[in-house]
């Protein structure tokens, strides 16, 4: 068992509408289904709800940006308003507390090519 939790970001219809707004070149409109097919998953350290409140006080417009960045690298085409009421009205968060590790394997930082 890690000694992380898993917090997934589910998108809303506001966050596809500005997927599809702020696309230059759309091959087709993206949906709400698109965008959650395969969510990403981020570990934090938090025990419970309450703490990921506080996480995202302190970290939800990191974490915000880092999605937008996902969608499109140049913050031009980002929304002027990026604070954690607009996160939240843009995404819901599901958070899971237990993450229990059932690879054999050493894990290992992708990015670092170091283990962890």
């Amino acid at each position: 068992m890690l000694n992380r939790a898993v917090l997934i970001v589910r998108f809303k219809q506001p966050f596809v509408e500005w997927v599809n707004a702020a696309d230059p070149a759309p091959a087709h409109t993206i949906t709400v289904a698109d965008l959650n097919d395969d969510s990403s998953a981020f570990l934090l350290e938090v025990e419970d709800e309450s703490d990921l409140d506080g996480w995202l006080a302190l970290n939800g417009n990191t974490l915000f940006e880092e999605i937008l960045n996902d969608w499109y690298t140049d913050p031009g085409l980002w929304p002027p308003d990026r604070s954690l009421a607009m996160f939240r009205d843009w995404c819901s968060f599901e958070l899971h507390t237990v993450v229990i590790d059932t690879g054999s394997s050493v894990l290992e930082d992708d990015e670092d090519e170091g283990t962890l």
